[in-house]
């Protein structure tokens, strides 16, 4: 008698345990994902008059050369599913090509259009354009010296009830007008990129692997990019996130090691 008591009340703790955890888990895209990734872009979608800042420093370094940025993104939603975004290179630093200039790096400007669900709760798809505006001086290596536009598709399968999520963000950059370069400079060309990964709810926040490829030797050229990135992403408050990711080069036309930090923060839209 004694043991059907605490095998039934073991069974009821764990029932309760179960829903308690059903009843906790988010509901909503926002809740269930990280509002930023650190190459690829997140499937999360701006509310209608929603912003959202992403303040952003990198490090990265390639034997004796390096290259340091401080960046601003801002996101804007127009509507529930369409949002336009800018990306700022405040502060540009790099020694490619001697010694270290650092000053204002290139501008892009983009708009996007997602489908927060495709057939389930759990698959999401958007498309986006980017395009670069070459801000900085190409000359003292602190921007790409090219006006480019780039489509790309999003795409993200959430598995487990939203616990783990596939993604990825994949495209091509199409060089519409080249600036004048240094003549140690090979001149850009069109390439095609993927960066996509895993991520995995963990503690007070999501582990996060990217993957990260580029290429322009279809055109042409002679570059392969590829590099993982093992990151965290901590939610500070519900609208609020921190990123830290170690990007790890695997070709030798890929910088060899670096670190990016991202500070996220949403405001405005529909009131909670």
């Amino acid at each position: 008698m004694l043991r059907k008591i605490i095998v039934e009340t073991g069974v009821f703790s764990l029932l309760l345990f179960a829903s308690g955890q059903v009843y906790a888990q988010p509901q909503t895209l926002e809740e269930r994902q990280p509002l930023e990734l650190v190459f690829a872009d997140s499937i999360v979608p701006q509310d209608r008059h929603e912003t959202m800042l992403t303040t952003g420093a990198s490090y990265l370094r390639r034997g004796f050369q390096h290259n340091a940025s401080l960046t601003q993104k801002v996101e804007w939603g127009i509507s529930d599913h369409l949002q336009v975004s800018s990306f700022v290179q405040f502060v540009n630093s790099s020694n490619s090509l001697g010694p270290t200039k650092t000053g204002l790096g290139d501008i892009e400007i983009g708009a996007r259009y997602t489908w927060a669900r495709v057939g389930s709760e759990f698959t999401h798809l958007a498309i986006a354009l980017d395009g670069v505006l070459p801000t900085g001086n190409p000359r003292r290596a602190l921007g790409e010296g090219t006006y480019s536009v780039s489509p790309s598709l999003l795409i993200s399968r959430e598995l487990r009830q939203g616990k783990c999520q596939l993604f990825s963000t994949t495209g091509v950059e199409f060089i519409v007008k080249r600036r004048r370069l240094d003549p140690s400079q090979d001149a850009p060309r069109n390439s095609i990129f993927s960066n996509g990964g895993l991520s995995v709810h963990a503690g007070q926040g999501w582990a996060i692997g990217e993957i990260s490829f580029s290429s322009n030797r279809w055109n042409g050229g002679n570059e392969t990019r590829f590099a993982i990135t093992p990151a965290y992403v901590w939610r500070l408050a519900k609208r609020a996130e921190l990123l830290v990711g170690v990007p790890i080069g695997l070709t030798s036309s890929t910088d060899r090691v670096g670190t990016v930090v991202k500070f996220t923060f949403e405001l405005g839209g529909r009131p909670d």
